[in-house]
């Protein structure tokens, strides 16, 4: 690994972030709300860039019934063409695990998740290994990284993967997981380009 390079990134990175650090909340006080709007943003982020998400998020919000779960697990079928993002299947993905939550209970599920970790959040739709790790990450659940386009470029300039980068920084700095994760994400993405 090219770790002057490392860390030269993750120090211009830390000071252009400054203190505005992502803090994940503590995974006991998420209320079934805040799951159900992560999850609903790690679908559309999936593949697609946040400021898109962001600003469609309002109207994408009110289409899945301002996370009522029981409103949404009543949606017959959705059609995505009248979405601000037309993406059937997130759409589909998302209403489908709203039903599953609903079917087991929230709390069921919540205490399962606890648990079980990222396991469990691969049983609903649209969560594979980086959405999974992604939700963990936003959720509380896991200190972790998403391994996404910015971080594997990252990685990729310091002959690394993401979680030797990810592992050699937390550790060099004294960060969380999530902290170098933050750090690194929104330098390049505020910027389009690596630090």
């Amino acid at each position: 690994m090219k770790k002057k390079r490392a860390r030269r990134m993750l120090e211009t990175a830390r000071e252009y972030v400054g203190n505005d650090v992502f803090t994940p909340p503590d995974f006991a006080e998420v209320r079934l709300k805040r799951f159900l709007r992560t999850y609903l943003w790690v679908i559309y982020v999936s593949g697609f860039r946040n400021a898109v998400v962001r600003q469609h998020f309002r109207d994408l919000k009110e289409a899945f019934r301002n996370f009522d779960l029981d409103a949404i697990a009543a949606i017959d079928a959705i059609d995505a063409s009248v979405l601000p993002i037309r993406n059937q299947r997130k759409a589909n993905a998302f209403v489908q695990g709203c039903r599953m939550i609903q079917a087991e209970g929230w709390k069921r599920f919540k205490r399962r998740l606890s648990g079980g970790g990222r396991a469990v959040l691969r049983e609903l739709p649209w969560m594979g290994p980086a959405t999974s790790q992604h939700m963990a990450l936003a959720l509380g659940l896991e200190d972790t990284e998403k391994c996404d386009t910015w971080l594997k470029q990252c990685a990729t300039a310091c002959s690394a993967s993401v979680p030797e980068l990810v592992t050699y920084l937390s550790r060099k700095y004294g960060l969380t997981r999530q902290q170098v994760d933050n750090y690194l994400w929104r330098y390049c993405s505020d910027h389009q380009a690596l630090p």
